[in-house]
């Protein structure tokens, strides 16, 4: 009997010398043999589904194990032109200098852009792709609702521009995904990438503490003190990317193994402590709770008391944070204090105060809201009887510090629904299949969702780049992934 791994040999065996005698029929299998032949096909090789990182277009050329060709063309495409790589390429540059540099940041998107665009004119099988995944289409009718929005706004048109200009950052989404889906390499290369930038964010923060960070004498970047150690950006952008930063690399250490997994766990520590030892940003405290909470699900087979026991560890850690860190006991009292001793002066009664603004605003006009940039200008009353007359803080066109409340106050149910869509459609794709970029893609959609609670994420330029970025590509990932195994099940 044949050895039944020879039945994945792709060679082809060489027929035997015939004579002048017709050839012998093959003797039929029967009992024993049947059964012996069926279990050593058993014991073949099968595919594994965890190492379907790449294009399945690379599986090996043997006719028994390549794909069935039904499968093939919904995956297999066209190569990227010359454009497209390198729109591809700026994506990958841009989410590097996002932890540090909004005005390189805004370069690299506006190249990818246009050469997008040119792509999307040479390649038929890239216009085929752009909107066919759910959150690009979800994200462009979201910015059109946006568009729309403005013709019912009151407020001027300096703040219109400067909000369609923000939002504008919604073609970012089926920009990354149709990137990366065409691309398969490109996720994890995202996750580097952004990675790398928050080095050189946190090394900034490092140098800063210990009064070694050179300023800028022509204010392009601002540089904090051993007090409050923070560079390039504010505290609570910084603590938000790091944070992430921070779970991310533990995330990776989960998957890695030797000395890779010892330099991701290092990296999560050095991206942590700036956040809760050199810092006073108490949103990053926030992002790095959520992050470790959503690692711990993930990465650990939970009962209902691990699950309970590793989140009162989580508490516990935070608590020891609070004993043992300066800033960290700084801000959280300071923020207890503010909670008793209503202020409006203060950044919680300020956000307390935007809150009772934008209720109003939104029972005024439940449906479609009260139009694009509407809020600042409603708030304006309430800032001017607040700040003392002529005061800086009097003029500002404030936004509520919540996503969900100043898309509600814009757009009314009708946009409020169409974001929680698009949210949903993200998060579902990252709960599909477990790997390095899924298990990504739900980190990073879990601290986005609770920092968004109380900060304008998608408004905000540097997170607004992050999240959408990472949360294109990642997605992209995540539904190949899914589609592969569901095709080899």
């Amino acid at each position: 009997m044949k050895d039944g791994n020879e039945m994945w040999k792709c060679k082809e065996r060489p027929r035997a010398a015939t004579s002048g005698k017709a050839d012998q029929p093959r003797p039929r299998r029967g009992g024993a043999a049947k059964h012996a032949h069926a279990y050593a096909s058993a014991r073949a090789p099968r595919a594994d589904l965890t190492r379907l990182s790449g294009p399945l277009s690379r599986a090996p050329p043997c006719p028994l194990i390549t794909m069935p060709a039904i499968i093939m063309p919904a995956i297999t495409t066209l190569a990227p032109t010359l454009p497209e790589r390198l729109s591809a390429t700026c994506v990958l540059l841009a989410l590097f200098c996002i932890p540090f540099s909004t005005a390189l940041t805004n370069v690299f998107v506006a190249t990818s852009l246009l050469l997008f665009v040119l792509a999307l004119g040479a390649s038929a099988a890239l216009r085929a792709q752009a909107l066919r995944a759910p959150p690009a289409r979800l994200a462009l009718a979201l910015l059109a609702l946006l568009v729309v929005a403005s013709s019912w706004s009151n407020a001027p048109a300096p703040d219109l521009v400067k909000a369609l200009g923000k939002y504008a950052k919604l073609l970012l989404l089926p920009l990354a995904i149709t990137l990366a889906w065409r691309s398969p390499a490109l996720p994890r290369r995202a996750l580097h990438c952004f990675l790398a930038g928050a080095g050189v964010l946190a090394l900034a923060c490092y140098l800063a503490y210990f009064e070694l960070m050179p300023s800028s004498r022509l204010g392009w970047w601002r540089v904090g003190d051993a007090g409050n150690a923070f560079a390039f950006k504010n505290h609570i952008t910084i603590g938000i990317l790091l944070g992430f930063a921070a779970a991310l690399s533990l995330l990776k250490a989960s998957y890695d193994t030797g000395r890779a997994r010892l330099l991701a766990i290092a990296a999560g520590i050095g991206f942590g402590f700036p956040v809760i030892f050199l810092m006073q940003g108490r949103t990053g405290y926030v992002a790095l709770f959520v992050g470790l909470v959503t690692l711990l699900l993930l990465r650990m087979r939970l009962t209902a008391p691990r699950a309970v026991a590793g989140v009162g560890a989580i508490v516990l850690l935070f608590a020891c944070f609070y004993a043992v860190s300066a800033n960290f006991k700084l801000r959280t009292d300071a923020l207890i204090s503010e909670v008793r001793t209503v202020d409006a002066r203060t950044p919680n009664g300020q956000r307390v105060s935007f809150l009772q603004v934008g209720a109003r605003m939104i029972a005024a006009d439940p449906v479609f809201g009260r139009g694009t940039a509407s809020f600042a200008e409603a708030y304006a009353p309430t800032a001017r009887r607040t700040w003392p007359e002529g005061s800086f803080q009097a003029g500002v066109r404030y936004q509520p510090h919540s996503e969900f409340l100043l898309i509600a106050v814009q757009l009314g149910l009708l946009g409020t629904l169409l974001y929680f869509a698009l949210l949903g459609a993200i998060g579902k794709a990252a709960l599909q299949v477990r790997n390095l970029e899924a298990d990504s893609l739900a980190l990073l959609w879990a601290i986005y969702v609770c920092a968004s609670a109380f900060n304008s994420l998608l408004w905000d330029p540097t997170e607004g780049y992050w999240f959408l970025l990472l949360a294109g590509c990642l997605y992209a990932s995540a539904t190949r992934f899914q589609r592969q195994a569901a095709q080899l099940a």
